[in-house]
């Protein structure tokens, strides 16, 4: 099955378009055909991965998202999706291997339950993710580690009803930054947030989804004017 077809099928879909910003969205629960298409591009080393999950419905959701993921890069790149080559980071962030002409192509993949998101940039660093909003019991404290004073007072003063949805708001944005830059939550790095466009979106109903995408020279809200390095401020030493 093509790009293209995914895409009419409603497998992947466009979920926003900003500039060279696209995040596009995907069907992990896949008809068998699909999942067996998209099997077929797996590295071996993916392949690997695959079988390590102990669930059948999580096996099929994980080949879901780096199948289609393949295909979407192979789109852009007119190559075959099983050609793509990829390398890691020291924090297990994907991206192109050096040995491709991929030019500025960068991405950036989230899954969360039936959903997964990609995020492309043909020129700036990016980072996406997106969370299933569901009731968290340790969300109070989790927020009182990671956020930033004004997220967590913004979040505290939320009533009740409205906490599991703020809470995802805020995290997806703080996940978002720590992928674009290739590191963990627990690393205490300073963040200056005026490195970064942030938008927040809405990928199915239920789930949240935060895209960061770095500023760049010609970047209308960017007013220093050059191209800058960012990370996180925000110091968490808990993960999830």
């Amino acid at each position: 099955m093509t790009l293209a077809a995914e895409q009419r099928c409603g497998v992947v879909r466009p979920a926003l378009e900003n500039g060279d910003l696209e995040v596009l969205v995907l069907g992990l629960d896949a008809e068998p055909e699909v999942i067996s298409t998209v099997a077929g591009c797996l590295a071996e080393d993916e392949r690997r991965r695959a079988e390590r999950f102990a669930s059948e419905r999580d096996r099929r959701r994980f080949i879901a998202t780096r199948g289609q993921l393949r295909h979407i890069l192979a789109a852009r790149l007119e190559i075959a999706p099983s050609d793509v080559e990829f390398e890691y980071a020291p924090q297990g962030k994907p991206h192109l291997s050096r040995r491709m002409a991929a030019g500025d192509l960068h991405f950036s993949v989230s899954r969360s339950e039936d959903a997964a998101v990609i995020a492309l940039s043909n020129t700036r660093e990016v980072g996406v993710d997106i969370e299933a909003v569901r009731p968290i019991p340790e969300a109070d404290h989790i927020a009182a580690l990671c956020f930033s004073a004004s997220e967590y007072g913004s979040y505290c003063a939320l009533p009740t009803e409205a906490r599991p949805a703020g809470f995802f708001q805020r995290w997806t944005r703080l996940e978002a930054i720590s992928k674009a830059i290739g590191c963990g939550l627990a690393q205490h790095i300073p963040l200056n947030e005026q490195d970064w466009t942030v938008h927040t979106f809405i990928p199915n109903p239920g789930y949240i989804g935060a895209v960061v995408v770095q500023k760049r020279l010609e970047d209308p809200h960017d007013g220093r004017g050059t191209e800058h390095p960012g990370a996180p401020r925000w110091p968490c030493g808990k993960g999830r």
